[in-house]
């Protein structure tokens, strides 16, 4: 049962004044800043990595999350990447790719526009299987999200990032495509806390005096 005083008309509730606190926490959009790096077969990482007649180039990116979400996978572009996690180009041989592997790194730091300010950088690298049929290219790369969190002593918030499974056909490109999905939430200020405390207890020493 939630207790209420009652002034008049107007019906102030502890269950209220206490939501009326959550609210003053609300989720902000977020911007991330990064660059990738890619690898066949546990190489070195480089901005550019080939194998056979498969070529990668890096990318980078700069965006903001919109609904607390943003998608990664533009428009292939080798050696001009933008807002992808990198892209592919592959050669018309018709070449075996069976038993190869591909890692992308991604390297991005916290949301630049988080709150309090945050230095940390963030790398994940996530690790595929290359195959091939008719002269074509399939990269089935680890889907689980990773997820990382952040906090300092005015919000706190964390992002979740997975990559999708790339196809490319015989002369064509193919840009690695993600998505991520962040959040951070500003932490009530004590001051803003201690007032609260003080406006409940003022509400309830009214509410006993009327009774009294």
């Amino acid at each position: 049962m939630i207790n209420y005083i009652q002034r008049g008309s107007v019906h102030i509730t502890a269950l209220g004044l206490l939501l009326g606190v959550a609210g003053m926490a609300s989720a902000d959009e977020v911007t991330f800043v990064g660059s990738t790096a890619g690898q066949f077969n546990a190489q070195a990482f480089a901005t550019t990595n080939s194998i056979l007649d498969l070529h990668y180039s890096n990318s980078t990116f700069n965006n903001i999350t919109v609904g607390n979400a943003l998608d990664l996978g533009g428009n292939p572009n080798p050696g001009s990447n933008v807002d992808n996690l990198g892209s592919f180009d592959l050669g018309t041989s018709n070449a075996t790719y069976n038993g190869n592997t591909f890692s992308v790194q991604v390297t991005f730091t916290a949301p630049s526009t988080i709150i309090g300010g945050n230095n940390a950088v963030f790398t994940d690298i996530i690790t595929g299987t290359v195959s091939g049929g008719q002269g074509g290219v399939f990269i089935d790369f680890d889907n689980t999200p990773q997820t990382f969190f952040f906090t300092n002593a005015l919000a706190t918030g964390s992002f979740t990032m997975f990559v999708n499974d790339v196809s490319i056909a015989p002369g064509g490109q193919a840009a690695i495509s993600g998505h991520i999905t962040a959040s951070q939430t500003a932490v009530p200020e004590p001051t803003a806390l201690a007032g609260l405390g003080c406006g409940l207890l003022g509400l309830f020493g009214m509410r006993r005096k009327r009774k009294a």
